[in-house]
């Protein structure tokens, strides 16, 4: 077994390398960092390598106990308290060396205690974050029922089930809305974010620059590409350090990344783009495949623009109430609006489409108060997995769309559904088998069991959903999958029903795109539940990403809801970076079809506590405080200055009004009045901002301040540093020299 050491670099001078040294890796993208679960844990190395056989050894850190199994599938790794927060795990491969950055765990133990002195309940059971939301039993002892786990530091949200009866832990006093009318308990685990490293970058020319730290950091990792350039042992106390960059022939683009650690834990990472080994100083040098530059931009099909009059038809159901069924949209129009220049003049770079695949003719499903059905003009219920809908276009009209779009420097990125289908399609009526059981063993409807049965739940009675267990399944909607980006030359997919998956789904399907396809692939997921769920689906092996549902509750709290404290969104801010990373790709959406519209929460028209589905099927929504479109601008202008991508909901960049689904999913406008007209001009403002910022693409991030009123967060790339200061008081606030009025938000750039 080939071994190494890492070599404790003490001055820059002993690691400058003036030979040319071509950076590649069996390792397809960048390595993502593996998080150990407390103890240790696996890596799987079929998430890195397409092909294992050619592996020929491992080797760690003497604090780390690694073996390799004799497949070469697994890597087993095992910590102790004296294993440093961050180290490196080394695959030789043929030869040469691959590098896996190593995270331990920080979890601690916590008890969840609810007191009944004289056991009044009969059953008590917790569901939080820290579960998936599913349920777990507590044990009763000495008048308090218990549970014992193992969580992060930070905010978990949870409630109790009492007797059946779901409630807030009445023994703790920090609550938090849920967003849809209830309310969670709060268990708030201290961090050691103060004594932690904390690096941030200064340029000195495009071959070197210097990474200094707030707090001393005992390791500091430098990675070039997926290659362990350098590692700094720091025994000096030292809190800056030089990197001299290797001279790097033959790659366009290469990534350089840091870490650190000391005894409190791991600092945040950094990351610097390279152009053929020299440090990217601006925009210009980027494009539309840096996945790091992407603003994406979300449209329904059906509710965007009607280019073809002539596929036009709606359902002839009357059991159809007209929100709910097709209203024209198609191929053509959004092709029109690429053409046009719509998506140009306002910054995207990314367009995702929702579902173009061929849905069922009839009505179906049922919504109680008013009585309706619906139609399948959102997509999501296939009767195809290939062929696409005649309703929107077909083969020739997407093509073009796709060809016009990248002739603009835009990316086409497509919506799939995978994890059911409609009782109508051929593979359902050929194989019944291959779909899980509608009933469950106690004689009761799996349907919307979200979570308790997250992996063979029913949508709907008539949304067979597939069981991915079979592996027959998995390789035939992987190769459905498949098709789209090999027939078609989309630059990605955003997934459907993510969790509701099993993870070799994902895993098959993103070594046959490495396989099959040489382009840059997105892929993001959509899935609801704890950052630890959705984190599972991340890696080098499965998605880039997945939509951060958590961080926009928060958001929409923070930014519609005047006496919500900003520190609640900086903390959610700040846990999403601790899961994904500083330099995560991850979704920040402005609204989705599951929520009412934020501006309609903001201006006040749609109540958090009340049914914004019902809301949206019983009124009509109107605007009765147009404040809300500042407060839409600030929610805006948060996603477009943090790391992740960010996401517009169709509509959102105007302040289209709604409850709920299907109201929240109208006819796109483009006859704006002057609120709207300003809103989106903002919006335009921001993008173009967003796009031109190395800062904001790239730099590290920094909570300043977070009050009930006050939010700034201080972006930096280099010498590069963007300020965004946000204020939703009623009186102007002066940060340096400029004055932000109430209501209102300012981005500074400064060099």
């Amino acid at each position: 077994m080939k071994k190494y050491a890492f070599i404790a670099l003490i001055i820059a001078s002993s690691c400058k390398d003036n030979s040319s040294t071509v950076f590649q890796s069996e390792i397809k993208g960048m390595a993502s960092p593996v998080y150990l679960e407390f103890g240790g844990g696996d890596v799987l190395l079929t998430d890195y390598f397409l092909d294992v056989s050619t592996i020929d050894s491992i080797g760690t850190s003497d604090q780390y106990k690694a073996s390799l199994d004799a497949d070469k599938t697994k890597v087993t790794i095992s910590t102790a308290a004296s294993t440093p927060y961050v180290s490196n795990l080394r695959v030789w491969v043929q030869g040469n060396s691959n590098d896996i950055p190593l995270y331990k765990s920080t979890k601690t133990q916590i008890n969840i205690s609810i007191p009944d002195a004289k056991k009044h309940f009969k059953d008590v059971k917790v569901k939080g974050e820290f579960s998936n939301w599913q349920q777990f039993s507590l044990e009763y002892n000495a008048g308090h029922w218990n549970y014992t786990t193992k969580v992060n530091a930070g905010s978990h949200q949870y409630v109790v089930v009492i007797d059946g009866k779901e409630q807030p832990d009445s023994s703790n006093p920090n609550t938090i809305s849920n967003g849809m009318g209830g309310t969670n308990s709060v268990l708030k685990i201290e961090t050691n974010s103060t004594k932690i490293p904390e690096l941030i970058t200064l340029k000195s020319d495009q071959h070197r620059f210097t990474v200094r730290s707030k707090n001393t950091f005992t390791d500091l990792y430098v990675y070039v590409g997926n290659h362990l350039y350098q590692h700094y042992s720091n025994s000096k106390g030292a809190t800056s350090y030089e990197v001299v960059l290797p001279t790097i022939k033959n790659q366009e683009r290469t990534l350089v990344r840091l870490y650190a650690s000391n005894q409190y834990g791991k600092s945040n990472d950094v990351l610097i783009p390279l152009e053929k080994g020299k440090i990217i100083t601006t925009t210009s040098q980027l494009d539309r495949t840096d996945f790091h530059t992407q603003v994406m931009y979300f449209l329904l099909v059906d509710r965007f623009v009607d280019g073809d009059k002539k596929n036009t038809r709606k359902v002839n159901d009357s059991d159809i109430l007209p929100k709910a069924n097709y209203y024209g949209g198609d191929l053509q129009g959004v092709l029109d609006k690429i053409k046009e220049g719509y998506f140009t003049d306002l910054g995207i770079n990314t367009v995702w489409l929702s579902p173009i695949t061929q849905n069922p003719e009839g009505a179906f499903g049922l919504w109680p108060d008013p009585k309706t059905k619906f139609s399948g003009y959102h997509g999501y219920w296939p009767i195809s997995s290939t062929k696409i809908d005649d309703r929107f276009g077909d083969e020739k009209v997407f093509k073009e769309l796709i060809a016009e779009a990248h002739k603009r420097n835009l990316n086409v990125i497509l919506d799939y559904v995978a994890n059911h289908v409609h009782e109508e399609h051929p593979l359902y009526k050929a194989h019944p088998d291959w779909a899980t059981k509608l009933y469950l063993p106690d004689g009761t409807m799996n349907t919307e069991k979200w979570d308790e049965h997250r992996l063979t739940t029913w949508f709907d009675t008539f949304l067979p959903t597939l069981d991915f267990s079979k592996k027959e399944v998995v390789e035939k909607m992987t190769d459905s999958a498949v098709f789209w980006v090999t027939d078609y030359k989309l630059d990605g997919f955003r997934h459907d029903a993510t969790k509701h998956i099993q993870l070799d789904f994902w895993r098959t399907l993103t070594r046959k795109v490495k396989q099959r396809v040489k382009r840059p692939i997105y892929q993001i997921g959509e899935t609801y539940g704890s950052p630890e769920l959705i984190r599972s689906y991340i890696n080098t092996g499965m998605l880039n990403a997945q939509f951060d549902f958590n961080l926009y509750d928060a958001s929409v709290q923070a930014f519609a809801t005047p006496s919500y404290n900003f520190k609640d969104l900086a903390n959610a801010l700040q846990k999403a970076l601790n899961y994904y990373g500083d330099h995560h790709l991850m979704g920040n959406i402005s609204g989705n079809q599951d929520r009412a519209r934020f501006i309609s929460y903001a201006s006040g028209d749609v109540k958090f506590e009340e049914d914004a589905k019902k809301a949206g099927w019983t009124r009509v929504i109107g605007m009765s405080d147009t404040s809300a479109y500042n407060k839409l601008a600030m929610l805006q202008a948060f996603n477009l200055t943090i790391p992740g991508i960010p996401c517009i909901y169709y509509g959102d960049e105007y302040g289209s009004i709604g409850g709920n689904d299907p109201d929240n999913r109208k006819m796109m406008n483009f006859d704006l009045n002057t609120d709207e007209k300003r809103l989106k001009q903002q919006v335009e403002e921001l993008v173009k901002a967003r796009r031109n910022s190395m800062a904001l693409q790239y730099g590290s991030t920094k909570v300043l301040r977070a009050d009930t009123a006050i939010l700034i967060i201080k972006r930096q790339y280099f010498n590069e540093v963007a300020t965004i200061v946000f204020n939703k008081s009623s009186k102007p606030f002066v940060f340096e020299n400029s004055t932000i009025p109430p209501n209102n938000f300012e981005l500074i750039l400064t060099e």
